[in-house]
């Protein structure tokens, strides 16, 4: 399907303490991602760590090593 988002392997940056996180894709691309509800309860413990990513145009989804899932909106590249 040409539509589902696969995962892939990215390093949580870090955690703006704003519900927005910086995440460095696999292919070295650095985004702005902002929580759609709140912020993400685990980002801050995931600094520097990798995490899993289903990249999306609107809205990605990250996963940590113990499988649980935040939502965010996709904002914009920074670089």
């Amino acid at each position: 399907m040409e539509n589902e988002q696969t995962l892939e392997e990215a390093l949580l940056v870090e955690d703006l303490h704003t519900g927005e996180l910086i995440v460095e894709r696999a292919n070295g691309e650095k985004w702005l991602l902002d929580a759609k509800k709140g912020w993400c309860p685990w980002g801050y413990e995931f600094e520097g760590k990798s995490v899993s990513l289903k990249f999306g145009d609107v809205t990605s989804i990250l996963v940590n090593d113990r499988g649980e899932q935040y939502e965010f909106w996709t904002e914009k590249q920074i670089e």
